[in-house]
């Protein structure tokens, strides 16, 4: 696999870069990157029932192009011909020569900025969050990623895109299977390199066990750190570092992803009110625990029940 292109950290010269569009993208969020571009949407895997995937097929003329930040993971295949770009994706800058089948990839939370010479014949996958902690086991941070021959990606858009024709893509389990493959290979290809476990830095068997039984007992009570480290009988302190070495994640973000692995499937496999949900999640109410579900799965419970 060839490496990506070495990117470079702004300050740098762009010329016809609109820097007061560019900060105008601090205070707008999307829900979906196809939000931005209305126009540019071929084809998409709208009301398909997957959770937290989705893909788009993405038409458009030459053009500079600013998008605001969103919370998915964005993977772009190339599908038409080479075009050189150049890219902005937060605090760095890059420029290449784009050949089709190569991949770009743009974490979460990033705004980009975009200028092709030739017209945008793309497919885009968007991938939640949550995908990639389950992958990796906790938290995750992927690396920008300006243009690489990967063809494991290439294939997963080809299939994604093919799958638009199939009455199996109307299945919730083929986007759950097809979402988890592609975050192992993130996780395993892009992942930035954690933080090594330090001798003595980790929670024993025996702690984990014990904290990780009580939260599940009680997914619906609050847990702030204080209340997790008595369990384990250390300090605030020293029990935040032990517990992310030993979880992968912070005791915030981990109470966070099991409660809404439990709402996920309270969602799709009870008829219980979005609101005793939200209730039996910790969320004081329907309007919170939804904003909270589609920020995590990137659907609202109410689309991924009616899927």
């Amino acid at each position: 696999m060839t490496p990506p292109l070495t990117a470079r950290h702004t300050p740098l010269a762009i010329e016809g870069f609109d820097t007061a569009h560019w900060r105008a993208l601090a205070d707008k969020r999307l829900d979906h990157p196809w939000q931005a571009l209305p126009d540019h949407v071929h084809r998409s895997s709208a009301g398909r029932p997957w959770q937290g995937l989705a893909v788009w097929h993405q038409v458009g003329p030459v053009g500079d192009l600013y998008v605001p930040a969103h919370s998915n993971c964005v993977i772009l295949v190339r599908r038409g011909n080479p075009t050189q770009l150049l890219q902005r994706h937060g605090d760095l800058v890059g420029e290449r020569l784009w050949q089709r089948g190569e991949s770009v990839i743009l974490p979460g939370d990033t705004p980009s900025f975009w200028r092709s010479s030739a017209v945008r014949d793309n497919i885009h996958i968007d991938l939640a969050p949550a995908w990639l902690q389950r992958a990796a086991g906790g938290d995750v941070a992927l690396g920008q990623c300006f243009g690489r021959k990967d063809p494991v990606l290439a294939a997963f858009a080809d299939l994604l895109l093919a799958s638009l024709d199939n009455n199996a893509s109307l299945q919730p389990a083929f986007g759950e299977h097809i979402a988890m493959g592609i975050a192992i290979h993130l996780v395993e290809n892009y992942a930035l390199p954690g933080e090594r476990p330090r001798t003595g830095a980790t929670l024993t068997s025996r702690q984990m066990r014990q904290l990780t039984e009580a939260v599940m007992a009680g997914l619906h009570e609050p847990w702030p750190v204080a209340r997790l480290a008595d369990i384990a009988g250390l300090s605030p302190f020293h029990f935040a570092r032990a517990f992310k070495m030993s979880f992968g994640a912070t005791p915030h973000a981990w109470v966070h992803f099991q409660r809404m692995e439990l709402a996920a499937r309270l969602v799709r496999d009870s008829r219980k009110p979005l609101l005793e949900i939200a209730l039996l999640t910790g969320h004081p109410s329907a309007a919170h625990f939804s904003h909270a579900f589609r920020r995590h799965w990137g659907v609202t419970p109410s689309d991924y029940r009616r899927s």
